[in-house]
């Protein structure tokens, strides 16, 4: 946007991964991310804009000391802060819509995203977890399971459903912007870079 108050937008997942490698290198951080056995985005070649099956086969360190994207079951940990025992159509930071305002850009306000913190945080202290843009997961899209599970790191393949996002946007109805709402690139085709999709990134505790 070239805005640096308001949220990442129009970035596909491709490039995601590319920043949070980069990021890690910079801080001389272990690099999270490997495709073809290398580390460094330099030798990854240009970031593919539709769906590539060699990008698509990175794999991830997740006991990395580098920066990477959140599983979805961390997201949605983080935008619950904590809290496993809201009731399904919860937002980050509050469970009645009627309040939902307080603390999401939500539902084409102003066409537009808009600067981050200008909302009320959730009880951890994250802001827009919940509208501004969608934010991308690791994790391919796919159904869950049936079994109980521990943080679980997603399917480990599936091209054709692409990868996750969360959060919903500023233009998404509120049920959108629900903690445990998913959605896939795949809806919007190869051109998955728009303004309503961002990421944040996490590192793993060490």
């Amino acid at each position: 946007t070239g805005d640096e108050s308001r949220p990442v937008e129009k970035v596909n997942w491709y490039d995601a991964i590319v920043y949070c490698n980069r990021l890690s290198m910079t801080e001389g951080r272990d690099p999270c991310y490997t495709i073809s056995g290398s580390t460094d985005p330099a030798e990854w070649g240009s970031v593919p804009t539709t769906s590539n099956a060699t990008w698509d086969g990175v794999t991830c360190n997740f006991d990395a000391n580098g920066y990477r994207l959140p599983t979805e079951a961390e997201w949605e940990y983080a935008a619950r802060a904590g809290d496993t025992t809201t009731d399904a159509l919860a937002w980050s930071g509050t469970t009645a819509v009627n309040s939902l305002g307080n603390y999401a850009w939500y539902y084409r306000v102003e066409g537009r995203t808009h600067p981050v913190k200008d909302k009320l945080p959730n009880a951890k202290g994250l802001y827009d977890m919940s509208g501004n843009v969608c934010e991308w997961c690791w994790d391919w899209y796919g159904d869950y399971g049936s079994s109980a599970v521990t943080n679980p790191t997603g399917h480990s393949s599936g091209s054709d459903s692409g990868r996750v996002f969360r959060g919903g946007a500023y233009l998404n109805f509120d049920f959108e912007c629900d903690v445990s709402y998913r959605d896939t690139h795949n809806r919007w085709g190869d051109n998955d870079r728009c303004d309503s999709i961002g990421f944040r990134v996490c590192r793993s505790a060490q």
